[in-house]
């Protein structure tokens, strides 16, 4: 539990029982039960937050598997700052608003506790000053002093103006003994203490107040006995105007004299008290189930949370709330939301959503602070990789809000996700789980199909042992990004698509490392010829045949492609490119390749996808065929390849076409995504006339 999160804790419990005191119970005869009531809610306020109790519940499943491919990286100079940089000077680290609130807070402690040794100063320096006489364990001085009698623990300390033995002075005399008796001073110092260390709360003041009310209501009490009463309450009043204002000890020792003449004049009836006293119950057990109890799966419940992997092994993911403490990050445009505070409000989700999913999530930051409370960014970068090299998790995932840097103001819009800017195995992997969580965020809300990466590197994507990606979930100053991202219902719904990202990338590895046989619906099957009767097929190939006026089927409709359109431009790239492969025409390779393109508003084309199959949501697709011409003689084989490795071969070859990169005009085109088929068949040689 953070310090933070400590003490609102402790200003919620304060703040509802003593509005329960003050409805139910204030001005109300039963003293005894008040005062208990009073220095119960004190010691509860403090120490309930520090108990924590787990509540077992049942999770519920989570994700189905899904296929997908391996997404484009785009390498730019812009995006998420989140590299080591110099450090600041040590005024601007001293001086940082974390630093300023501790202080602020450390002084009022200081001042209040001043306050009260300064009180208990005056006390010990009267008690020197002026004799006493002893009474039993009692002292009793005689002094001089202003706003005297009083009482401090064993100690009265009386005013030689009043008349002992008077009827007046034997009253007061009982009403000081009656505190030293019932050890009231230990309430009031105890209350000054928590107060102090809890200044900022306006409850516990109120409550310290209410207690010294309650204590001199039962002093009155048993000092009118059987007295006139209206007498009594005349003595107060006479001795109210004599009183000056006095020293610092009447912080101890207000009088509260009209509650005080109300509580001896009125007769209150007591029909309800019983009822009022048991309410107290179940307000205390709702601020206890409130604060105490937390949400804990049982050893039981985990049988049924969705495993991955053959092994039902759970994944260890670092969940980082990117920036918190004195680094805020990005700023909304109004200034009142900042990036810091997202990001921790969603890895928050992924927290509490992760064992539903056999995913177990260890925080960079659970609070407003930077890791490992440090108030330096440099070192809270440091602190975010050094957490991944000690526990070596499966993945790491960062959580950030994007801001644009357009100099005309302009926003950007949607979630993108970053990878490293590195090659290697370890960068691969980051690209397949960066590839996984934009297909799930996709289906959500606008997300960037290109993965991306940034010339210069970010420290916690290249120094992380594992694989890792940077989300940025949006763009905190447009505003429909901000909408959908603060609301609480949609962070929900962002972590639960980051989890079942998480699940689907490890399922892909799992199957990649195991390579079962895929089902003959996945992949067309290629006609085979038998290893005796193949021959060397050579060099001769056919390049992709495409009319001049290409076809786009639309189900049981189709239309002509212009050949000034966009279509037929990418079609006569690939026709100009593409090559059947020739370790496809060795094994007699044929099949169907679905694929898209997207093409963004500067026309660069991008962001080629795969699919199994021509996928069911799309209205239109361009037909496009690689013929190869059959050699005269074919190698033999030795060991025929898998329908994997045979679909693998085709779409390395459409992959090859556009990795030289097509540029269209910009003013051709609206940005979209284009789908195609491509038909690679092996056509034969026609037979000599005999």
């Amino acid at each position: 539990m953070t310090f933070l999160l400590y003490l609102g804790k402790v200003m919620l419990c304060s703040g509802i029982l003593l509005g329960y005191y003050w409805l139910f119970l204030r001005n109300k005869r039963f003293h005894h039960y008040n005062r208990f009531y009073l220095q119960a809610t004190l010691l509860f306020s403090v120490t309930l937050p520090l108990i924590r109790i787990p509540v077992w519940n049942k999770p519920q499943n989570g994700v189905n598997q899904v296929m997908y491919q391996t997404l484009e990286v785009l390498t730019v100079n812009y995006g998420e700052d989140d590299g080591l940089q110099s450090a600041p000077g040590t005024l601007a680290k001293l001086f940082t608003l974390e630093n300023m609130l501790y202080l602020i807070y450390s002084a009022g402690i200081m001042l209040l506790l001043w306050t009260l040794a300064r009180s208990l100063m005056y006390i010990r320096k009267i008690s020197t000053r002026y004799p006493f006489e002893r009474i039993g364990e009692l002292k009793f001085y005689t002094t001089r002093e202003p706003n005297t009698p009083f009482s401090f623990f064993r100690s009265i300390f009386w005013n030689n103006d009043l008349s002992f033995n008077s009827r007046e002075g034997q009253q007061i005399f009982r009403h000081e003994l009656f505190h030293v008796q019932q050890k009231h001073s230990a309430d009031i110092v105890l209350a000054e203490i928590i107060t102090a260390f809890f200044w900022f709360n306006p409850f516990f003041h109120l409550l310290k107040k209410e207690l010294k009310a309650i204590h001199e209501f039962l002093a009155d009490q048993y000092a009118i006995s059987d007295s006139d009463r209206y007498a009594y309450a005349e003595l107060l009043v006479l001795q109210t105007l004599k009183t000056k204002n006095g020293s610092i000890t009447n912080h101890f020792f207000q009088n509260h004299i009209k509650r005080r003449i109300a509580m001896i004049t009125n007769n209150q009836s007591t029909r309800y008290s019983y009822r009022s006293r048991l309410m107290a119950l179940p307000v205390l057990a709702l601020v206890f189930c409130t604060v105490a109890l937390y949400a804990q799966r049982s050893a039981n419940a985990l049988k049924n949370i969705y495993y991955t992997g053959p092994n039902k092994t759970p994944i260890t993911v670092i969940i980082d709330a990117g920036h918190g403490g004195s680094d805020a990050g990005a700023y909304s445009k109004d200034g009142k939301v900042a990036e810091k505070d997202l990001t921790l409000q969603i890895s928050q989700k992924i927290q509490q959503l992760a064992p539903s999913y056999n995913v177990n999530v260890v925080m960079t930051r659970t609070d407003n602070n930077l890791p490992t409370g440090t108030t330096d960014k440099n070192d809270g970068l440091r602190a975010r990789t050094a957490l991944a090299e000690k526990i070596k998790p499966d993945m790491y995932i960062s959580i950030h809000i994007s801001h644009s840097d357009k100099p005309n103001g302009d926003a950007g819009s949607g979630f993108e996700v970053w990878v490293s800017n590195k090659e290697n195995e370890r960068t691969n992997q980051s690209k397949q789980l960066g590839t996984a969580l934009a297909q799930e965020l996709s289906k959500i809300y606008t997300t960037d199909m290109t993965l991306k990466q940034r010339t210069k590197n970010i420290w916690v994507l290249e120094q992380t042992p594992c694989p890792a990606v940077l989300i940025e979930c949006g763009f905190i100053d447009n505003e429909k990004d901000l909408a959908f991202i603060s609301n609480t219902s949609n962070q929900e719904a962002v972590a639960k698509k980051i989890l079942e990202g998480i699940v689907n990338s490890r399922q892909k590895t799992t199957a990649a490392v195991s390579e079962p046989a895929p089902s003959p619906s996945a992949y067309p099957v290629p006609k085979a010829t038998p290893a005796a009767t193949r021959q060397p097929a050579g060099n001769a190939t056919q390049p992709l045949q495409v009319s001049r006026h290409l076809t786009a089927n639309t189900g049981k409709d189709s239309k002509h492609i212009d050949e000034d359109s966009i279509l037929f431009k990418i079609a006569w790239h690939y026709r100009r490119s593409a090559r059947y492969p020739k370790k496809a025409m060795d094994n007699h390779v044929e099949g169907v390749v679905y694929f898209s393109l997207a093409v963004n508003k500067n026309g660069e084309v991008n962001n080629i996808k795969f699919y199994d199959q021509a996928p069911p949501e799309i209205k239109a697709i361009t037909s496009l065929t690689s013929v190869g011409l059959e050699a005269d003689t074919h190698p033999a084989i030795s060991e025929p390849l898998t329908r994997r490795e045979m679909q693998k071969l085709l779409e390395d070859e459409v992959k090859r076409v556009f990795d030289n990169k097509l540029k269209l005009s910009a003013d051709e085109l609206p940005p979209a995504q284009y789908y195609f088929e491509v038909n690679f068949r092996i056509q034969k040689k026609k037979q000599p006339a005999v």
